[in-house]
């Protein structure tokens, strides 16, 4: 199992308007979680797969000008994202507290979220009306978030920390540096340059990982 307090996000890539660009705003949400595997070799090398999920949340709103635009929007998303770092860590010394450090990439990512938007329409008057003022009318809506980026995006990783070992647990703090190294390999579009990543493509973890370690029981000898 790990735990741990997220400084940074994965980017997320989202569109926007080269005359009225919208308005981003990201929200730090703190803790990631996620299971992990990791098999051990010669009690010094360790190869680990780990499935970690972390949430995020930003706010939209529509830089046109309102109401000679015609409309404009306010919307909320929040959504996680699953990662899947691939790691190889060597521990260093002997004994129940050990150091490691090691590194790794980011095979697969994964996105789930909604996104809640308010919009505010204008209704003109009728042209044979004599009363030039207009009317607006609210709706509000909500629909699946989907990254504007179609591609994978690869992360590598460098870590270290501290691996202290009690009975059949394994504790290992650890700070885990990230960064994403091809998020504009984007999909093809003539608009790219106007597009938004939102947070950094650089993360700097704090982890907490508790593990449990085989049980090995020794054969009784025969005289």
């Amino acid at each position: 199992m790990l735990t741990g307090d997220r400084a940074r996000h994965q980017p997320v890539e989202v569109p926007n308007n080269h005359y009225f660009p919208d308005l981003y705003s990201a929200e730090k949400q703190p803790f990631t979680f996620g299971p992990t595997v990791g098999i051990l070799f010669n009690d010094r090398w360790k190869v680990q797969f780990e499935a970690v999920r972390s949430r995020f949340r930003f706010h939209d709103q529509s830089g046109t000008p309102f109401p000679a635009s015609g409309y404009k929007y306010t919307s909320t998303t929040d959504g996680h994202v699953w990662q899947s770092p691939l790691l190889v860590t060597y521990l260093a010394g002997k004994g129940t507290v050990r150091p490691f450090g090691g590194g790794g990439i980011s095979v697969a990512s994964a996105f789930r979220g909604t996104t809640r938007t308010i919009t505010t329409a204008v209704v003109y008057p009728s042209p044979s009306n004599p009363n030039p003022s207009f009317n607006t009318v609210t709706t509000t809506s909500t629909t699946p978030f989907k990254p504007y980026s179609t591609t994978n995006p690869m992360a590598l990783y460098i870590t270290g920390g501290i691996d202290g070992r009690v009975l059949f647990l394994s504790i290992h703090p650890e700070l885990r540096y990230g960064h994403w190294v091809n998020w504009d390999m984007r999909r093809s579009n003539t608009a790219v340059q106007d597009d938004t990543i939102l947070f950094s493509p650089n993360q700097l973890e704090f982890l907490i990982g508790i593990s449990v370690r085989p049980l090995r029981f020794k054969g009784r000898q025969s005289h």
